[in-house]
C-alpha cells in the first residue's frame, strides 16, 4: 500500500479542534446548567410554591413552598371542553405548609351529576394546581 501526502487536515490540526469543540460545547452546557438550575434554585425566576388540591369540590389547597401566595384565578374545564374562568376580587392567601379552603363556584357553570370536570386554580405567581372531580 502506498501513503501519498494529499492536501487534507494534518492529524495534530484535527485534534486540536476536536478539542476546542468539545471544550466549547462542555463551556456552552456549563453554562446553561448553572444558570437555569441556580436561577430555579434561587426562586429569582418561576413559580417558588407547589399547590396541590387535597380534596373534593375544589375547596381546601395546600402549599408546599417557600412563599405565601394568593389564589387569583380558576378555571373549570367541562366533559366537552368548555372552559368557565372565576377571577377573585379578595384573593384567598395560601401561606406555605398551611391550608386555605378556596370555593370554585363560577356563576355560568351547570354541573351535571356522573360527569368529570377539571378544575385548576392559579396563584399570582404562575404556580397552577388542577384535579379532576366528578359530580356526585
Amino acid at each position: 500500500m502506498r501513503v501519498t501526502s494529499g492536501s487534507g487536515i494534518s492529524s495534530i490540526i484535527s485534534v486540536v479542534l476536536l478539542i476546542l469543540i468539545a471544550v466549547s460545547v462542555g463551556i456552552i452546557i456549563y453554562a446553561f446548567a448553572t444558570g437555569w438550575v441556580g436561577s430555579r434554585l434561587s426562586g429569582t425566576i418561576g413559580p417558588s410554591t407547589i399547590l396541590t388540591i387535597e380534596k373534593g369540590w375544589c375547596n381546601v389547597t395546600l402549599n408546599y413552598g417557600s412563599k405565601t401566595v394568593s389564589i387569583v384565578r380558576a378555571y373549570v374545564i367541562d366533559p366537552i371542553g368548555h372552559v368557565y374562568m372565576q377571577t377573585y376580587s379578595n384573593p384567598v392567601q395560601v401561606s406555605p405548609g398551611n391550608v386555605s379552603e378556596v370555593t370554585v363556584n363560577p356563576s355560568d357553570l351547570t354541573l351535571h351529576i356522573g360527569y368529570t370536570y377539571k378544575i385548576t386554580l392559579i396563584a399570582n405567581d404562575g404556580t397552577e394546581a388542577s384535579t379532576t372531580i366528578k359530580a356526585t
